[in-house]
């Protein structure tokens, strides 16, 4: 993927942890000044809070979250980050689908979320290991110096090119936005 690509193609299921999250804290003004949705004030994820999103995913009250519905609330919430063609829609329900009718049951979708948080988790682990000291951005001799505890070589200039390829807003070092597009 290169720097112009944008996250919408990376797993379905790597956003959910970060759209639940966002689903449960307050509305906030996105930096466009439109109002970006959420459903209730913020507070530690639980079943109620699972069941919470749920229900606003799922539109039309059956009890049920099809592929179109994923996709449409994906996009209202997540804006041009979250976008699912309808295949990748397709396959993120499919792929959580335990009994094969198409769409996602409350069940369904709680483990689906569940494995999105996991997935995001694992990713903020591996950023802090290649983070500079605090952990907030990678530069190019943090890098370098876990490549080299990777047994690889690189110059810093190597880890310029490396992180030139994903850095979105150009200010010479990786925030973890860009981190998890270079993951996915």
């Amino acid at each position: 993927m290169n720097s112009g690509e944008s996250s919408t193609t990376s797993s379905p299921t790597s956003s959910f942890g970060r759209i639940f999250r966002r689903l449960l804290s307050p509305a906030r003004k996105s930096p466009t000044g439109t109002c970006q949705t959420s459903i209730s004030a913020p507070v530690s994820p639980g079943s109620d809070d699972i069941h919470q999103v749920f229900n606003y995913f799922d539109l039309n009250g059956d009890g049920k979250i099809s592929p179109a519905e994923l996709q449409s609330r994906l996009k209202r919430v997540g804006g041009e980050d979250v976008q699912l063609s309808d295949e990748e829609a397709e396959m993120a329900v499919r792929s959580s689908d335990a009994d094969g009718d198409g769409a996602l049951g409350l069940d369904d979708f709680a483990k689906m979320m569940k494995e999105g948080e996991e997935e995001e988790e694992e990713l903020r682990g591996a950023f802090v290991m290649y983070a500079s000291t605090g952990g907030r951005v990678i530069t190019p001799t943090s890098l370098k110096k876990m490549m080299r505890r990777l047994g690889q070589s690189a110059t810093v200039s190597d880890c310029k090119a490396m992180i030139g390829k994903f850095d979105v807003n150009r200010d010479g070092v990786l925030d973890f936005d860009e981190f998890r597009v270079m993951m996915t």
